[in-house]
Order: C-alpha cells, then sequence, then structure tokens
C-alpha cells in the first residue's frame, strides 16, 4: 500500500512538468539575399561562389565573405542566392 502512495506522490509532484511540452528553440530561416555576378571593388572582401547545373553548365557570382553559396538548379533560371548566417 506504501508503494501506491509513493507513486501516486511522485506523480503529483512532477504532473506540471508532464503537463508541459518542452519549449525547444525555432530554428529561424536563414535569409537570402541575391548574388552579384561582377567582383565587387568596394564593400570589403567578397567570397567567389560557383556551381553547375545540368543544362545551365557552370555557373559563378559572388557573396560576402560572411555569407554562404546557395545553388537551385530545380528551378529554371538556376537560383544563385547568398544565405546570411
Amino acid at each position: 500500500m506504501w508503494c501506491v502512495r509513493l507513486l501516486l506522490a511522485s506523480l503529483l509532484a512532477n504532473a506540471p512538468a508532464l503537463a508541459q511540452p518542452s519549449r525547444q528553440p525555432v530554428p529561424t530561416p536563414r535569409r537570402l539575399t541575391d548574388a552579384v555576378y561582377v567582383r565587387p571593388l568596394y564593400g570589403g572582401p567578397y567570397r567567389h561562389c560557383g556551381g553547375e547545373c545540368l543544362k545551365s553548365g557552370t555557373l559563378s557570382w559572388f557573396c560576402t565573405e560572411r555569407q554562404q553559396c546557395r545553388l537551385n538548379c530545380a528551378i529554371a533560371p538556376p537560383s544563385m542566392k547568398c544565405a546570411s548566417p
């Protein structure tokens, strides 16, 4: 009988914690910006990006040094973007 009381007491003590789902931070989508196709002469260092699509061939563009290069060949024309971290 004391086992049942202990079990009920522990369940009642943890009921508020069990009722609330754990809150995990929602990932924010990365902001995409248009690519630059001619090497800029101003604005600091730039990253040279490149990739290939089956129908379009070799592609190249520039993003700032902190951005990541994104190439999407699934659409026509291919989408060359720069993603901010």
